[in-house]
């Protein structure tokens, strides 16, 4: 009986056993922010990316991506569990100035990782002593595009030659998950829906591993589903609150630019004067906005601060942790789509200067899609 036991035991694909959570510890030292309070995320800010967790603590963190944490005695710690490699970034937001800075992005493996935290606004890279393998693969990995990719900082010149280096890297590691999760943060920032078509051909050279993966399949579902909320479709009606829904703004109105955002995005913020005068321009002329703010529950305070800074005269609601968002995998931000009387896709992620023209020649014409 034994014997049968242990031969049961060891016949476990090792493909299921690499897969079981394991303990992480992040082991932390700061001086600059000694008493204060950082946040660290971990993935993507959508859990269908994720599988990790943090140790629970008074404050429950079960399913979130991010967690509080305070520097105590220059030190700080963050535990947790995860199931293959993730990216992290720790972040300090400074209420008085209402700035926020983050780390670059490091990666953190099933063991204990040290890291050295100065002040974010200067030095974005967490010291010399990463003990992480994934990080050391990261650093590798950028290397080999540095043609098309600032080393240091990740920001991307040249997306297309960096896919194809990443292609040719994929084929030959297979199971690299720091390459899959860096084809996730690309995807993530980059709106072109011609390179998702590359995305999507270099996703299939990773292993049957990497594929069982929730990161891999969120990432391939996003992108699939991605394509059908393209230009000459028709919007979804979102729901905006119990009372009001999108096509009753669509219906008074020739266009309506609907603008996903939240109040701690910086390119989001960045936008809002320029758009305000394109709003008080065509506003008159059956032009709309409806800014649709994912803010997380703690935050409904600073997205109440961001509308009365800015001024924001349009229509804003709030998508209390994106959870109706989600639905239609709209994970980058902003994100705005311009919209006929019949909820069709006039154009996505419309730069500013594209829709003043577009405006100008359109809200005028005898021609405009009834």
């Amino acid at each position: 009986m034994i014997k049968l036991i242990v031969l049961i035991l060891f016949s476990i694909p090792s493909s299921l056993l690499a897969q079981q959570p394991k303990a992480f510890r992040i082991i932390g030292h700061s001086i600059y922010y000694n008493n204060q309070r950082l946040t660290i995320q971990g993935g993507m800010f959508f859990p269908s990316y994720n599988d990790f967790e943090f140790a629970k603590d008074n404050i429950d963190t079960s399913g979130k991506p991010y967690k509080s944490i305070q520097v105590q005695n220059n030190r700080f710690t963050i535990s947790g569990t995860l199931k293959y490699p993730h990216p992290f970034t720790i972040s300090y937001y400074n209420p008085e100035t209402e700035q926020g800075y983050s780390s670059y992005v490091f990666f953190v493996d099933q063991d204990n990782l040290t890291i050295e935290l100065n002040d974010l606004s200067k030095i974005k890279n967490l010291g010399s002593h990463f003990f992480s393998k994934s990080n050391y693969e990261y650093y590798r990995l950028k290397k080999l595009y540095s043609n098309s990719v600032d080393t240091i900082t990740g920001a991307v010149y040249n997306m297309q030659e960096k896919q194809k280096i990443l292609q040719k890297y994929i084929k030959n590691h297979p199971d690299s998950y720091v390459a899959l999760w860096d084809m996730v943060l690309d995807y993530s920032l980059f709106k072109n829906d011609s390179i998702k078509k590359t995305f999507l051909i270099n996703a299939q050279f990773f292993s049957s591993e990497i594929k069982k993966t929730r990161t891999y399949q969120a990432f391939v579902t996003n992108i699939e589903l991605d394509f059908e909320l393209v230009v000459g479709k028709i919007f979804p009606n979102f729901p905006l609150n119990s009372v009001d829904s999108l096509y009753q703004i669509l219906n008074k109105n020739k266009f309506t630019l609907v603008d996903f955002w939240f109040s701690g995005c910086k390119p989001c913020l960045e936008q809002f004067p320029d758009l305000t005068k394109i709003y008080s321009t065509f506003k008159e002329n059956q032009f709309e906005i409806t800014g649709i703010s994912v803010d997380v529950k703690k935050d409904i305070g600073n997205w109440q601060k961001i509308i009365k800074k800015f001024d924001l005269a349009w229509l804003q609601y709030l998508d209390t942790d994106g959870k109706e968002t989600d639905k239609l995998l709209i994970r980058k931000f902003p994100t705005n789509f311009l919209l006929n009387r019949k909820g069709e896709i006039i154009r996505k992620d419309i730069s500013l200067d594209d829709l003043e023209t577009f405006l100008q020649n359109n809200l005028n014409s005898q021609d405009i899609k009834q």
